[in-house]
């Protein structure tokens, strides 16, 4: 931040009035983005209530530090975390209750009224709303059918993937420490789950995958009462994801999940010596795939970009090759394309990947005789 305020000072005092003109008016353009983005806004007046704060020791700025602080804070986090083509956990509002009885609760769309700390204890407040923000938000319509171990274990690593995005290693260490380590090593359960979901979120599948089928699994038991093949279809997927996402290099894994309610594929394209010879064995196992009845099929793809053995002119290959697989599915299948999404992974080695994952939903004619 310092050399890039230095180098303003710089360019200034070199054009002087242009240089001047140039740097106001880059500060307005700065200025509105940050008007428009309600959440930019909410950092910036928990700034300005912070010092009056500090200045004043006023009740009423430390409350409208820490509401504005923590919302900002908290909804810019949550747009860095896809969920298929939508946001999760969903956005809030915050307002600070000082009754000491008060749990959260809430009480119209969009707004979440919790207790929260002092300002000393900011970093407390950041951590307590983003467990009440997932426990209110996510996983709506299976939370019910869950079994404990698994919620807890889907909750914590999206409470711990939210504040990783907050990029403040002082909050995220606390709660590592004091909430999500201990309830690991309390429950044995919740171990084994929990590292089938950390696998998951390595490979990137955990929000773009595992979180959108819950989703569309909830659409259609609503309303349902719960049952054992309920919690069962759901253990499965889990497991059936943990597979594929501790699949080593040359080893078969399952790639189709079908019970009652879940009808998924995984189409994966991940070492480029197969696909750069052509893309005619993916667009078989998509029929495949598509012969079985299946409702979602994703292809998920892992670059060999950040890889030691670097060889620009394969990965170039690579990506066309890709992008040729996607315009063929488009083209000759009946399929519609609900998300496509880009993102750097670690692989079973440990190694940065660059990868895609995109969801396909089937279009199936119905014959009514």
């Amino acid at each position: 931040m310092t050399s890039i305020i230095m180098d303003i000072i710089k360019f200034v005092l070199e054009y002087k009035v242009w240089g001047l003109v140039v740097f106001l008016f880059l500060a307005i353009i700065y200025l509105l983005c940050i008007l428009f983005d309600e959440n930019k806004t909410d950092i910036w007046r928990g700034r300005f209530y912070k010092l009056l704060y500090k200045l004043s020791r006023q009740r009423q700025a430390e409350k409208k530090y820490v509401a504005n602080d923590v919302a900002g804070r908290l909804n810019l986090a949550r747009k860095k975390m896809p969920f298929g083509k939508d946001l999760i956990p969903k956005s809030l509002k915050v307002e600070w209750v000082e009754s000491s009885s008060l749990g959260s609760y809430t009480p119209k769309e969009g707004e979440l009224i919790v207790k929260l700390d002092s300002a000393e204890k900011q970093d407390r407040n950041i951590i307590f709303l983003a467990q009440a923000l997932i426990k209110k938000t996510a996983l709506g319509g299976t939370r019910y059918i869950l079994e404990k171990p698994i919620e807890d274990s889907i909750d914590m690593n999206l409470i711990k993937d939210l504040l990783s995005e907050i990029g403040n290693r002082t909050i995220l260490d606390w709660y590592m420490r004091y909430e999500y380590t201990p309830r690991i090593n309390f429950d044995e359960k919740v171990k084994y789950w929990n590292s089938r979901i950390v696998e998951i979120d390595e490979r990137g599948l955990f929000t773009r995958l595992l979180l959108v089928e819950l989703d569309r699994y909830g659409m259609k038991v609503v309303g349902k009462p719960k049952t054992d093949e309920m919690n069962l279809e759901i253990q499965g997927l889990v497991e059936f994801l943990y597979k594929i996402s501790t699949k080593n290099y040359g080893y078969e894994a399952p790639l189709d999940y079908i019970t009652r309610n879940f009808k998924l594929a995984v189409l994966l394209v991940g070492e480029t010596n197969k696909i750069l010879y052509g893309v005619r064995p993916y667009i078989k196992a998509f029929i495949y795939k598509l012969n079985k009845q299946v409702e979602s099929i994703y292809v998920v793809s892992f670059s060999k970009e950040f890889l030691k053995e670097k060889d620009e002119a394969s990965e170039k290959t690579f990506e066309e090759m890709l992008t040729y697989l996607h315009k063929r599915i488009e083209r000759d299948f009946r399929v519609e394309k609900d998300f496509e999404l880009t993102y750097f992974c670690y692989d079973i080695r440990g190694r940065k990947r660059r990868s895609k994952c995109v969801h396909y939903i089937p279009i199936y004619s119905s014959f009514v005789p």
